[in-house]
């Protein structure tokens, strides 16, 4: 974010990525100026990134997701991105599944043609 600044966080709370979670301070020319905020450190890549944004001033905070409670927000974010992949998961196992039986079939109607060709001979 332009117009911020980071600092490293005291303690060692962790994001849904596993990774260290950075506090930075809103700039002069943001829209909060001065207010400080956490985030993902992995927030530039997407496809790493878990998406956590979090005031540090708000009533609520965000703690260790590998041990303690998990803010509501964090933890509803959690539950939706593991459902998307689940069903992601589940449709590319059914495919595999289809793929396999026809795969199968074909195996064995090779054969049976081989066989009767070799009958044949």
């Amino acid at each position: 974010m332009a117009g911020s600044s980071r600092s490293s966080s005291a303690s060692s709370k962790r994001c849904g990525c596993g990774d260290e979670v950075v506090i930075y301070t809103a700039g002069r020319r943001a829209k909060n100026p001065g207010k400080r905020f956490r985030r993902c450190p992995n927030w530039k890549d997407v496809n790493r990134s878990c998406g956590l944004f979090e005031w540090v001033d708000d009533d609520y905070s965000f703690t260790d997701l590998s041990g303690g409670g998990v803010s509501s927000h964090a933890a509803e974010l959690l539950v939706e991105t593991y459902k998307m992949k689940n069903s992601k998961l589940q449709i590319k196992l059914e495919i595999e599944r289809k793929t396999s039986s026809v795969m199968k079939k074909l195996l064995l109607m090779s054969w049976g043609v081989t066989w009767k060709l070799a009958v044949w001979v």
